[in-house]
Formats: C-alpha cells, structure tokens, sequence
C-alpha cells in the first residue's frame, strides 16, 4: 500500500525517489514514522538517499539486496544539528543500524540479510 505521505510533516516522496530514474519512492511506513520523530527531535534533515531499487547502480552491485531496497533506509544530513547531537538522538532512539561518513549519516532498520543491530564507518 503507498505511504500517506502528509502523515510525515517534514517529508515528502521525491526526498527519497530512487536515483535510478524509475521514480519508486517505496519506504516502509514504521520508518517513516521514526524517521518523523528523528526529525522532530533534531530539526531539519536532508535526505541524500532514500528508496534504491534493484536498478540503483549501488544496489546492482551487492549480492543481496539492502535495506534501502526495502524502504528501511536513508542516507541524512542533519541542517542544524550537530553530528554529534544527530548520533546520539539516533542511538537513543535505538536505530538498528548507523553508517557514519564524512557526508552523511546512513540510519536503518534492518533488513532480513543484514547482522543487526550494527555500526560502522565508511
């Protein structure tokens, strides 16, 4: 079922459209909402990936599929936060998984080929 996107205040669908030109912006609706929370807590985000399909070039190129690739996944910058602020709030929210690199933070939920809860940087 397509997400309601005016239940996310702060979101909207072509924030997370898959780059790979197909325009499926499919995100799972409990990250959504923690998605939501994250960005009421911390302030303004940008989202520099949300949604990849099979297409995306970086999902092409792993064995299995990520968890971008079931709407459980996005890549944020936070706009007035600092990245400390952003990692501990998303820590004490309890994301079960947290990428940190020198551009964003990558925060998801897991996915059925992923060890979770993890952490690591790029």
């Amino acid at each position: 079922m397509p997400l309601n996107w005016s239940d996310y205040s702060n979101f909207s669908a072509s924030e997370f459209i898959c780059k790979c030109g197909c325009g499926r912006a499919d995100m799972n609706p409990e990250f959504m909402v923690k998605l939501q929370e994250l960005r009421d807590r911390i302030g303004p985000l940008v989202i520099t990936s949300g949604f990849r399909c099979k297409n995306h070039p970086v999902e092409k190129g792993k064995k299995r599929p990520g968890a971008h690739s079931a709407g459980l996944a996005a890549d944020i910058i936070p706009l007035k936060a600092r990245r400390y602020e952003l990692l501990t709030t998303i820590s004490d929210m309890r994301f079960k998984g947290i990428g940190v690199a020198k551009s964003f933070i990558h925060i998801d939920e897991g996915h059925p080929y992923a060890y979770r809860p993890a952490s690591w940087s790029y």
